[in-house]
């Protein structure tokens, strides 16, 4: 685990509305949100906390959460929002900013790993393109996902080491990062028709009629990898074994789990730690029944259930990649399998023309926000 060291006393003032607002994941260690409170507050940042995430659960409500509570902060802060998450909330920070990063200047990710979320088979390079990322690693975190850590770079998704570092590097390089409100240049892709906001450009319609070749899936796509079939867990990928230690279950979990139960035993072998739980599971290429032993309160339990192999939850996605041209006054957006959207234009770049796959559907002369669609190219207005 990165150890951290908390930042020399600054000279304390009051966060101004342009000042950066640091976003804790908190995972639950009780000293976790102290910790980061002091490092925002020795650098005039604000400081704020997820409390309605989940901890470990790297998942799109989560992110409709962090949407929520990114919005609110909005009303009155105006300069960077720098997400942080630790240990076990390194996957939902890593998932979060690939999900919606309209919502944050920057991503650190301290130890932990991004697997789980890659895994849910729901992260597109597309959308971190404009979100730097930073992942704080000791070298033993970076040899052990090395693979890992090459198949983000061969997906194009740029992700920065900061190996063995201390708190005022990771802030120093979170500082680095800049609030851009209106980036020329986006490029999103989602499945989810209620994450599907692209910074400017929202599509509100789908029709996946609507196909193009130029535009194909930057999808990160996930190991074949089963799980048992308990309704879920949570556990720390780094942790140490023997077994693995269940550390988080889901709201309102009727499964036979307990939180602090450890399963260290899959039909009789034994499991060493979460890194050999996970390539055994890889290994699953079948739905069969399993038997499963855990270790509770010193006792042990032998639980049957089912493997079940992973289901891609988002066959279909929507692209779009769009772009202001200052030179000519004109947004030019390419889209895949999105019929209708919302489009805001900032008072810089109106009056503006909008050509859409190749036909100009607007010519809004005011800035605001404007209905446009691709099948009825003529019908653009103002939002109500």
């Amino acid at each position: 685990m990165l150890v951290l060291s908390v930042l020399a006393a600054a000279l304390f003032a009051a966060p101004t509305p342009e000042s950066p607002t640091l976003l804790l994941l908190p995972n639950g260690a009780p000293e976790e949100p102290k910790f980061w409170k002091q490092v925002a507050d020795s650098v005039q940042w604000h400081y704020t906390e997820a409390a309605n995430v989940a901890p470990g659960n790297p998942a799109d409500p989560a992110v409709k959460e962090l949407e929520k509570l990114v919005d609110e902060l909005r009303k009155e802060r105006k300069g960077p929002i720098y997400l942080v998450g630790a240990g076990p909330n390194a996957a939902v920070a890593f998932y979060a900013g690939m999900r919606a990063p309209h919502l944050f200047t920057a991503v650190l990710a301290v130890g932990g790993t991004p697997k789980p979320a890659i895994d849910s088979d729901r992260v597109f390079a597309a959308n971190a393109g404009l979100l730097p990322i930073a992942w704080a690693v000791t070298p033993e975190d970076k040899a052990a996902n090395s693979t890992l850590f090459q198949k983000l770079s061969v997906g194009r998704i740029e992700i920065e080491l900061l190996e063995s570092a201390n708190t005022a590097q990771a802030v120093q390089w979170l500082a680095k990062q800049k609030h851009t409100e209106w980036p020329q240049k986006v490029d999103c892709e989602t499945g989810n028709p209620t994450l599907a906001r692209c910074y400017w450009f929202t599509p509100t319609e789908f029709d996946p009629k609507l196909s193009n070749a130029a535009l194909r899936t930057t999808r990160i796509s996930a190991d074949s990898l089963a799980s048992l079939d308990f309704g879920g867990f949570g556990y720390r990928a780094d942790a140490p074994g023997p077994g693995v230690v269940v550390e988080f279950l889901p709201p309102n979990y009727s499964g036979p789990l307990k939180v602090k139960d450890r399963i260290v035993a899959l039909s009789g072998a034994a499991i060493a730690d979460p890194r050999h739980y996970v390539e055994k599971m890889s290994q699953v290429t079948e739905e069969k029944p399993v038997a499963v032993t855990i270790e509770r309160d010193k006792e042990r339990i032998r639980l049957v259930t089912r493997y079940v192999l992973r289901q891609r939850p988002e066959v279909i996605t929507a692209r779009v990649k769009a772009e202001y041209v200052p030179d000519i006054k004109e947004i030019t957006i390419v889209s895949r399998t999105v019929a209708t959207a919302r489009l805001q234009v900032p008072p810089q770049w109106a009056p503006v023309s909008v050509n859409w796959n190749g036909t100009t559907v607007a010519q809004p002369t005011e800035p605001g926000c404007w209905i446009v669609s691709i099948k009825n190219p003529g019908e653009a207005r103002p939002c109500q």
